[in-house]
């Protein structure tokens, strides 16, 4: 039964992953298995037995979730994509109120302010580079690809021990969420070998690394990540209004269309404030107090 149960839970952490701005790592904890998941995952390689019959019923539920999900979301990224991009833009930008209360925490220091800004001059760049080299959804592999979404996969991993934040929403924001979703509806084990290898080395290593810097440098984490999320919504805003941007050729759609769009941006927003609201982060920081000692 408990393979049962976890299965069904992997697959509501999957759902909730597929979908930018609602974090997997939010569903395990309303679901309550947060604690047992990152002890798990945090510690592997010493209980590996154990740690892997634990999390295989939950990786195969996400698996199946993210295979029968990305059926629904690749159309939907092909045939509305200003809408999508829109719905993605609140999904964003509803996790910032969030990120401040938690890099505003106690006394700000200056020094720590400063990933900040280097990260969000980092998403500005990037954006104003993909605006000239985005090609959409990427189909073919060669090395640089390789590691751009070896790269993601590794960032989206360590995100389960980072509240509010999802694996999806790092994918959105690096440009590749498209390109990852479209492979996994072709089951182009290609293309999803790099992100693969990505996780399992952001399960292994990163997610300790991102535990260390949330212990000993929380401030300066959540500036950091605060900087790479504000500088994003510039990046999702030249794809949704900018057709050169988004790599494709689209019409902007008509009042009808923008004002769908406008909804979705709202709802967005809505659905990012309910998911990191001061009531889900004390949840999510309960189930961390019970997370085994090093």
């Amino acid at each position: 039964m408990e393979f049962v149960r976890n299965l069904l839970c992997g697959a509501v952490m999957g759902i909730a992953e597929i979908i930018p701005g609602v974090s997997g790592g939010t569903m395990a904890v309303l679901l309550n298995i947060y604690d047992k998941l990152i002890g798990s995952i945090s510690h592997i390689r010493e209980q590996f037995r154990k740690s892997v019959l634990y999390l295989l019923p939950i990786v195969l539920g996400m698996g199946l979730a993210l295979v029968a999900l990305s059926h629904v979301i690749s159309p939907l990224l092909e045939n509305y994509p200003m809408q999508v991009n829109f719905l993605f833009i609140g999904l964003v930008t509803g996790i910032i109120p969030m990120l401040l209360r938690r890099a505003r925490a106690g006394c700000v220091r200056p020094a720590a302010t400063v990933p900040f800004f280097v990260m969000l001059a980092v998403m500005i760049l990037l954006a104003c580079f993909y605006a000239v080299t985005n090609s959409g959804v990427i189909l073919t592999m060669d090395f640089g690809t390789f590691i751009r979404f070896a790269a993601v996969g590794f960032l989206a991993a360590v995100c389960l021990m980072l509240p509010g934040i999802s694996g999806s929403m790092i994918m959105v924001i690096f440009g590749t969420y498209a390109s990852v979703i479209a492979a996994i509806t072709r089951m182009d084990l290609l293309m999803l070998l790099p992100v693969a290898i990505g996780i399992l080395c952001g399960l292994l290593f990163g997610a300790k690394a991102i535990d260390h810097c949330m212990h000993h440098y929380p401030q300066a984490t959540y500036f950091a990540i605060l900087g790479l999320v504000s500088g994003s919504v510039i990046s999702l805003a030249q794809r949704a209004l900018l057709p050169e941007a988004s790599g494709k050729v689209f019409t902007l759609p008509g009042a009808g269309g923008m004002a769908a769009s406008l909804v979705l941006l709202a709802a967005g927003v809505g659905v990012s404030l309910f998911f990191t609201s001061e009531r889900m982060m004390h949840l999510n920081e309960d189930s961390a107090e019970a997370l085994p000692e090093e």
